[in-house]
């Protein structure tokens, strides 16, 4: 099977699980979806924007997957895989397991489809347009999406599960004695949202790590964590875990998203301005 048949075969399959992810979801918010679900769990997601949220994000998902064009493999992956862990998150919060499967199943493809993508670029030779990835690129790739859409989780419940997930978070900035703990709610999953998709899908990848590494030192310090010791796993959480991602994030002010962001999918179709590019980072498709 060649390359660009696997990809398409891969792509309808994602399609398909999302999609039954998004008849379930609708049967739900009709009422007439029980099954793996408690009658709570389907009221509460009824009774909160969470279910229009969950539709329309496993719609959008399913919408990238089909019309974004397999030409451009990447952007396929990137925009198909952000909004599906959106949705795949609301699910789990949600109490809907069978959603949640699907929604499994389409992560799995997407994994697979990456793969595929990281198989033929390692292979395929250097054309112009048509970066050949190394296994630096790669690598940097991996990092850069793992700890990159590990704000999806965080923002999500902050902005898209519905009040009663964001009562935690409110308790949580209460105890910690921030004024208008909902408007800081709010505003953390805004900054997290950003954060996702500018570290993690690559968007102005080297202005994006220099704020998000920003707004972690300054929760760290809100959460009284630098004052609690190094260990994250002590009482209250030390200062180790918000400084090695921090650290991690801070790396790509260096180079970049390269490889796999869309800032080097748009920059090899579109004259980007000096000042611009700078922001992005390193977009050349060229490596040595």
């Amino acid at each position: 099977m060649s390359y660009h048949s696997t990809l398409v075969m891969l792509r309808t399959a994602a399609a398909v699980a999302v999609g039954i992810a998004i008849v379930l979801s609708l049967m739900t918010y009709m009422g007439d979806f029980r099954l793996g679900a408690s009658d709570s769990a389907i009221a509460d997601v009824n009774g909160s924007s969470a279910i229009f949220f969950l539709i329309f994000f496993l719609v959008l998902s399913g919408m990238v997957a089909i019309l974004v064009p397999i030409a451009v493999p990447r952007l396929v992956f990137l925009l198909g895989l952000f909004p599906l862990l959106i949705g795949w998150r609301i699910a789990s919060l949600s109490a809907l397991p069978l959603i949640e499967a699907f929604c499994a199943t389409a992560f799995v493809v997407f994994v697979l489809f990456f793969l595929v993508m990281v198989i033929h670029e390692l292979r395929v030779p250097a054309v112009a347009g048509k970066p050949r990835a190394s296994l630096t690129d790669v690598q940097l790739a991996f990092i850069r999406l793992y700890i990159g859409l590990d704000f999806v989780p965080h923002f999500t419940e902050k902005l898209f599960a519905g009040p009663a997930t964001r009562a935690g978070d409110l308790q949580a900035f209460e105890a910690l004695g921030v004024p208008d703990p909902l408007q800081f709610v709010l505003l953390a999953g805004v900054i997290e949202f950003a954060a996702a998709c500018g570290v993690g899908l690559g968007v102005l990848t080297r202005l994006a790590a220099i704020l998000t590494v920003c707004y972690l030192m300054v929760a760290t310090m809100i959460g009284h964590h630098f004052s609690l010791g190094f260990i994250w796993a002590s009482p209250g959480g030390g200062w180790e875990y918000p400084v090695l991602w921090s650290l991690v994030i801070l790396s790509y002010v260096l180079g970049g998203g390269r490889w796999m962001s869309l800032d080097q999918v748009i920059s090899e179709r579109v004259a980007i301005p000096r000042g611009l590019e700078m922001l992005m980072g390193d977009t050349s498709p060229k490596r040595q």
